[in-house]
C-alpha cells in the first residue's frame, strides 16, 4: 500500500499519512480553485449575456439534470475509493463494472428527464438545453469513476488536471460563443463539449500514469455492487439533492413569471458553490486514511484526524463565507451588474452556510469510510424533508430569498446532526480546539470591515489580513501543537505510490 501509519493524538499526524493527506488536499484544493475560477467566469458571462430569464433557464436545466442523474452513480464512486484504498488489486473489477452500471442508468435517467420536461410544457429551447446539458452531466458522472480510482491510489493531481482542462475549455469557448451572439442552446453545447473533454483526459491519465484497467465486466456482480453502494449513494444523492433542490423548487413554486427568481438565486449560489471544493478536497484526501484506519488502534487517533480535518476546513472557509455576508452588495455588482440587485440578500444568506457545508463533507467521509453511511443518510433525509416543506411555505412569498433562508437553516441543522452522529467513532469533539481559531479570525475580520465604508478591494485585503492575524494569534497562544502539526504536514514529501498493472 502507498500509505500506512496513523494519526497520533499527541504531536499530531505521523509523517506518512499526514504528508499524503496534506499533499492530496492541497493538490485537490489548488486544482479546484483554478477550475472554479474558470467556472465562475463562464457562469458570470452566461448571466450577463442571457439575462435573468435565460440564465434561469440554463440554471434550471443544469440543476434538474444534476439532481436526477445522481442516481446513476449512487455510491459507487465512494465505494471504489474505499475498497480500492484497502486492496488495490480490486481496481479492475470495480472500475469496469461501475462504468457499465453508470452507462445503463444514465441512459434511462436521461429518458426520464426528457419525459418530465415535455410533460411539464417547457419551451422547445429549454427542453433542448435539458437534453444537451443532461448528456454532459452524465459524462461528468462517469468521469468521476476515474476520479475515484485516483483518490484510492492517492494521485489526486490527475483529478485537478482533468477538471482544470475541462473548465477552462468550457469557459473560453463559452465566452467566445456568447460574445458572438450565441444563446441558450449554444452554451449548452459548449458545456457538453467540456464534459466530453474532461472525461477523455481522465481516462488517458488513468491508463498512462496510474493503472491500466483490465476489462472485467461481470453482470452477476452488479446486484451485489449496487447493494453495497446504496447506503453510500443515499448520502451523496441526499446531500447534493439538498443543495440543488432549492433551485428546482424555485422554478416550480415561484409566483414570478419565467425563471427570473431562479436566476437571482443561481447568481448567488454560483459564487457560493465555487467554494464547495474545499470541503470536497479535505474529505477526499481523508477518506483513504479513514478507510484503512484500524479500530483496534482506538478512537483517539481517529478523533485527532477528524478534529484536524474540521479545523483545516473551517479555517479556510469561514473567511470566505464571511466575505459573502459582509460584501454581498459590491460582489453582486462586480460579477453580475445592477440587474441582479435582488441576488444580494440570497448571497448573504447562502454565504453564511459556506463553512457548514465543508463540515458536513468531513462527517460524511468519516462515516462512509467506516462502513456507516446510513447513519448520515438518515440525518440528511430528515433535513431534506424539512427543506422541501419550508421551501413550499416560503418560496411563493419570498422567492429567491426564501429559498436561500431555507438552505441556510437546513445546513445549520445538518451540521449539528453531523457532529452528533460521528460521536460513537470519535468521542466528544473538542469544539474550541476545532473551531476556536476560525471564530477568533472571523471576529477580527468583522471588526476591521464593518465600521468602515471601504471599497471592495480594500475591504477584502484588510479583512483577510485581520482574519489571518486573529486566527494565528489564537492558535499560537492556545494550541501551539496544532500549529506545529500543520507546519510539519506541508513540509513533508510523499513517497511514490504503488501501481497495479
Amino acid at each position: 500500500m502507498p500509505l500506512g501509519g496513523e494519526i497520533n493524538d499527541g504531536a499530531g499526524m505521523s509523517g506518512g499519512p499526514s504528508s499524503l493527506v496534506a499533499r492530496n488536499a492541497a493538490l485537490r484544493t489548488a486544482g479546484e480553485l483554478v477550475a472554479k475560477l474558470a467556472s465562475v467566469a463562464f457562469f458570470v458571462a452566461v448571466a450577463r449575456e442571457l439575462g435573468e430569464g435565460g440564465f434561469g433557464d440554463f440554471t434550471f436545466a443544469l440543476s434538474f439534470t444534476t439532481v436526477l442523474l445522481l442516481a446513476a452513480g449512487f455510491g459507487t464512486e465512494e465505494l471504489i475509493a474505499r475498497e480500492v484504498a484497502r486492496e488495490q488489486s480490486t481496481v479492475h473489477r470495480y472500475l469496469t463494472d461501475v462504468m457499465a452500471i453508470k452507462a445503463a442508468l444514465s441512459v434511462a435517467l436521461l429518458l426520464i428527464a426528457a419525459g418530465i420536461v415535455n410533460a411539464a410544457g417547457y419551451p422547445a429551447d429549454v427542453r433542448l438545453a435539458v437534453y444537451l446539458i443532461g448528456v454532459g452531466v452524465a459524462l461528468e458522472g462517469m468521469g468521476r469513476t476515474w476520479h475515484a480510482v485516483f483518490q484510492a491510489f492517492e494521485r489526486m493531481e490527475f483529478i485537478s488536471i482533468s477538471l482544470v482542462l475541462q473548465r477552462f475549455a468550457t469557459a473560453i469557448a463559452g465566452i467566445v460563443v456568447l460574445l458572438a451572439g450565441g444563446g441558450l442552446i449554444a452554451v449548452s453545447l459548449v458545456m457538453l463539449g467540456g464534459s466530453l473533454l474532461g472525461f477523455a483526459v481522465g481516462a488517458w491519465a488513468l491508463r498512462r500514469y496510474v493503472v491500466k484497467p483490465r476489462l472485467d465486466v461481470d453482470r452477476s456482480r452488479w446486484r451485489g455492487l449496487m447493494k453495497a453502494g446504496i447506503p453510500i449513494g443515499l448520502v451523496g444523492v441526499l446531500m447534493i439533492g439538498l443543495v440543488k433542490v432549492d433551485q428546482t423548487l424555485l422554478s416550480f413554486l415561484s409566483e414570478e413569471p419565467g425563471n427570473t427568481e431562479v436566476g437571482y438565486f443561481g447568481a448567488a449560489f454560483r459564487l457560493v458553490e465555487a467554494t464547495m471544493f474545499v470541503g470536497w478536497a479535505f474529505s477526499a484526501a481523508l477518506l483513504p486514511w479513514f478507510s484503512r484506519h484500524e479500530e483496534s488502534l482506538g478512537g483517539s487517533s481517529l478523533a485527532r484526524g477528524y478534529e484536524l480535518g474540521l479545523k483545516a476546513t473551517a479555517t479556510v472557509l469561514v473567511p470566505v463565507g464571511l466575505s459573502f455576508v459582509l460584501l454581498a452588495d459590491p460582489l453582486i455588482d462586480l460579477f453580475y451588474g445592477e440587474r441582479y440587485e435582488s441576488a444580494v440578500e440570497p448571497l448573504r444568506l447562502l454565504g453564511a452556510m459556506v463553512f457548514l457545508l465543508g463540515l458536513n463533507e468531513i462527517a460524511a467521509a468519516l462515516l462512509i469510510a467506516r462502513d456507516r453511511p446510513l447513519v448520515f443518510a438518515r440525518a440528511v433525509a430528515v433535513v431534506g424533508v424539512f427543506n422541501v416543506v419550508l421551501n413550499v411555505l416560503l418560496i411563493p412569498r419570498y422567492g429567491a430569498s426564501g429559498a436561500a433562508f431555507t438552505a441556510l437553516l437546513s445546513a445549520v441543522i445538518l451540521a449539528g446532526l453531523g457532529l452528533i452522529v460521528v460521536r460513537p467513532l470519535t468521542g466528544e469533539l473538542r469544539l474550541v480546539r476545532s473551531f476556536g481559531a476560525a471564530i477568533a479570525g472571523a471576529g477580527a475580520m468583522a471588526a476591521a470591515v464593518l465600521p468602515f465604508d471601504l471599497p471592495l478591494m480594500g475591504a477584502g485585503l484588510i479583512g483577510t489580513v485581520s482574519y489571518v492575524a486573529g486566527c494565528l494569534t489564537f492558535e499560537r497562544i492556545f494550541f501551539p501543537e496544532d500549529f506545529r502539526t500543520f507546519l510539519g504536514m506541508v513540509r513533508r514529501r510523499r513517497s511514490t505510490p504503488v501501481e497495479v498493472a
